[in-house]
């Protein structure tokens, strides 16, 4: 049976037969307002009416009830609002019962104007709770509705309200859906914009912490500098005493020439330039590494204990003066990871522990693995912490260190570091027993599976 033609409403078979066409066209209505114009039209032609109208309760305002569909109604009549008890359509809502009016019959002028000489209003309603309200008129001419035809319609509007309900639902469902649409694209934005941030922050730490290590580089750099350069000036006069000795000058010096001291001393003169320009060449190497800008996002399998001893050699001015180094560290498997990023980690682990020691103490190493995930500890002989500050340590701009001496912000991006690792550290301290920090991280990140790690390490 097409849902296009009703089935005129004579029996209880006949009322079943038009509450199963209301359900089809609530499924395949179209939207909402489509959806209820067409059932509407199907309720005024199964029950012989000629014109009807259906208001809806008003959420917004609950005092007043809406026309929302209509077949054969007035100009303006769509859309208007009635408020509950006005009218006959009001009073059926506000009172919740059914109403039958049959009047006398119209004249002839009635008639031409399609004034209605019969009507029956129905509230709308599931258990106690107003839905809306629903009129269908006869014209002269017509058999006026009966009581029976009030008492068979109250099943099928009871159907209808709740088909008029489900789509007000899912109307509220789809602006629902489309509200978290729109909060989910501007979440999406924020954290995009909190990425960048965060970037930002790290990259701005990562500068922050070696402007404030450039005198102690500048004098790791100045040292070796300077015994190159006495050498080069040593190893200039000697070449000058042999070119002159070659040229059959006897020197230039009015010592004679030790050939044999010679002999001795430039080997030791060329070693000793050639491991100062090593070490400055490692120090510039180690800086260059630690303080690029990653330009991808990938994952590389890499060597943490070497990151571990690069980022040392750039601390090492800031660290040795306060503190002996103790390495109590195994050989670990390669990790996937960002190797700056652990790097800055650890130099702000390093720093740290070097700056909690009031005078002179020790900084031990030590790092270990299993099947799932490695870990390297920073442990230092300094002054500890109490438990409020352990709580907070990792607040961002949180800081107990003396104006300039720290941002705030190297442990705060240390976690989240390790955390965007799928990682963990973890911190141990109590006031004049030391604080021991473990960074623990997986050897292999979800979002780098397909990267192959190469042999274990075979850093010690």
């Amino acid at each position: 049976m097409s849902v296009s033609e009703a089935v005129p409403v004579e029996t209880q078979q006949d009322t079943a037969l038009l509450i199963a066409e209301l359900h089809l066209l609530s499924l395949h209505g179209g939207d909402d307002a489509s959806a209820l114009d067409r059932m509407l039209e199907h309720v005024v032609q199964g029950f012989g009416a000629v014109s009807g109208c259906l208001a809806v309760l008003d959420e917004a305002q609950p005092d007043q009830i809406v026309i929302t569909a209509g077949v054969d109604l007035p100009a303006g009549a769509l859309g208007s609002r009635i408020a509950l008890g006005s009218g006959v359509l009001g009073s059926v809502a506000a009172h919740g019962k059914p109403r039958l009016l049959a009047g006398a019959r119209p004249g002839a002028a009635q008639r031409d104007l399609g004034v209605p000489a019969s009507s029956i209003c129905w509230p709308m309603m599931i258990k106690s709770r107003l839905i809306g309200a629903l009129s269908i008129n006869r014209t002269a001419g017509s058999v006026a509705f009966t009581q029976d035809d009030v008492e068979r319609g109250a099943t099928f509007v009871t159907v209808l309200a709740l088909l008029v309900d489900n789509a007000g639902m899912r109307s509220q469902q789809q602006q629902r859906i489309d509200h978290l649409s729109t909060l989910n694209a501007e979440m999406l934005a924020i954290n995009g914009e909190l990425k960048a941030t965060q970037a930002q922050l790290l990259q701005s730490e990562k500068m922050a912490s070696i402007g404030q290590l450039a005198a102690g580089v500048a004098h790791e750099i100045n040292n070796p500098i300077g015994y190159v350069y006495a050498n080069f000036n040593t190893l200039s006069g000697y070449v000058t005493d042999l070119l002159a000795v070659a040229r059959g000058g006897g020197g230039g010096s009015a010592k004679p020439l030790d050939l044999e001291f010679l002999s001795e001393d430039l080997p030791d003169l060329l070693r000793e330039t050639r491991d100062g320009l090593d070490r400055v060449t490692k120090i510039v190497r180690d800086l260059k590494d630690f303080s690029r800008v990653d330009t991808s996002d990938a994952w590389e399998s890499a060597d943490v204990l070497a990151g571990l001893e690069s980022t040392l050699n750039i601390v090492q001015n800031e660290v040795k003066y306060k503190a002996t180094i103790d390495r109590q560290l195994v050989a670990l498997p390669a990790v996937c990871c960002r190797p700056s990023e652990i790097n800055q980690v650890f130099m702000n682990l390093l720093v740290n522990a070097a700056q909690s020691i009031p005078e002179r103490g020790v900084i031990r190493l030590a790092s270990g693995f299993d099947d799932e995930q490695v870990w390297v500890e920073v442990a230092d002989t300094g002054k500890g912490m109490t438990p409020e500050v352990r709580n907070r340590i990792f607040e961002p701009f949180y800081t107990t260190k003396p104006v300039g001496q720290g941002t705030g912000l190297g442990l705060s991006l240390s976690y989240t570091i390790v955390q965007k690792h799928h990682g963990r550290i973890d911190v141990d301290s109590e006031p004049g027993r030391g604080t021991t920090f473990r960074v623990t991280l997986p050897r292999r990140q979800p979002e780098a599976s397909g990267v192959a790690l190469p042999k274990e390490a075979a850093h010690v």
